[in-house]
C-alpha cells in the first residue's frame, strides 16, 4: 500500500468515520440534511524525492450553488468538490511541515519521511482535525454561519472562490425572505452580474414561491 493511503487508513479514517463522513479513496464526504456538502481531500505533490508531500484540504459545497453550475441537467450529478463555493486548508503544525517557515508560500504542505515519521505525521493530522478543524469547518454547513465566515475574503485560511453578491444569493436563496432576495438580485443585476445567474435565481425564487402556495 503507498505510504501516504496507510497513514490515511490508520489515522484519518477512524477520525473522520466518527465525524460522520463517508470515504472514497483519498476524499471523505459529510452532507448535511439540505443537500449542502463538505469535502476533505488530499493532493500530493512530488517536489522532494526523499519526503511524501501532500496537502489537506475542506471544500464547501452549497447545494443551490451547485444546482447552478450543474443547470444543464435535469437531474445534476451528486455533488463533489469541484462545485465548492469556499474551501480551507487544513494547516500542518511545524513538526510535520514540508516548509514550517510561515513566510513560505507552500505552508499548507504536510511531509513524512516513510517510515519514520508516518505516524507521528499521522498522528498529528488526527489531532489537528479533531481539536481545530473539524468543529470550525462542519459549522459551515450552515448556510448563515457560511455566509457570515466568507464576507471577508480571504478570511484567514477559509477563502470566497466567488463573488460576494452571488454568494451571498445563493446561501440565502432557499431559506430567507423572498423579498429580500429578491432585492439582491436586483442589485446583481445591476451591477453586471453573469446574466445566467439573474435568471436562475429569479426563477428558483418562483418555484420557491409557487412551492409554498
Amino acid at each position: 500500500m503507498n505510504p501516504l493511503d496507510t497513514l490515511i487508513k490508520q489515522h484519518v479514517v477512524p477520525v473522520m468515520k466518527t465525524a460522520g463522513f463517508t470515504r472514497k479513496g483519498r476524499a471523505f464526504r459529510l452532507a448535511a440534511e439540505n443537500g449542502d456538502h463538505l469535502f476533505l481531500q488530499f493532493d500530493t505533490h512530488a517536489v522532494d524525492p526523499g519526503r511524501h508531500v501532500f496537502d489537506v484540504t475542506f471544500w464547501v459545497v452549497p447545494l443551490p450553488y451547485w444546482q447552478f453550475l450543474k443547470r444543464q441537467y435535469a437531474e445534476p450529478p451528486a455533488p463533489d468538490a469541484s462545485g465548492a463555493l469556499a474551501n480551507c486548508p487544513v494547516m500542518p503544525p511545524a513538526s510535520v511541515a514540508h516548509e514550517p517557515d510561515e513566510e513560505m508560500p507552500f505552508r499548507s504542505r504536510w511531509a513524512f519521511t516513510e517510515p519514520t515519521t508516518r505516524d507521528l505525521c499521522g498522528r498529528e493530522l488526527a489531532r489537528v482535525l479533531v481539536e481545530d478543524d473539524l468543529p470550525r469547518m462542519t459549522r459551515l454547513l450552515d448556510r448563515g454561519t457560511l455566509l457570515a465566515e466568507t464576507r471577508t475574503n480571504p478570511n484567514g485560511d477559509l477563502v470566497r472562490m466567488w463573488g460576494a453578491v452571488q454568494s451571498e444569493i445563493v446561501l440565502r436563496v432557499d431559506d430567507d425572505p423572498v423579498e429580500d432576495v429578491a432585492a439582491l438580485v436586483d442589485k446583481a443585476e445591476a451591477d453586471g452580474v453573469f446574466p445566467a445567474f439573474v435568471v436562475w435565481a429569479r426563477q428558483r425564487l418562483r418555484e420557491r414561491v409557487a412551492g409554498e402556495t
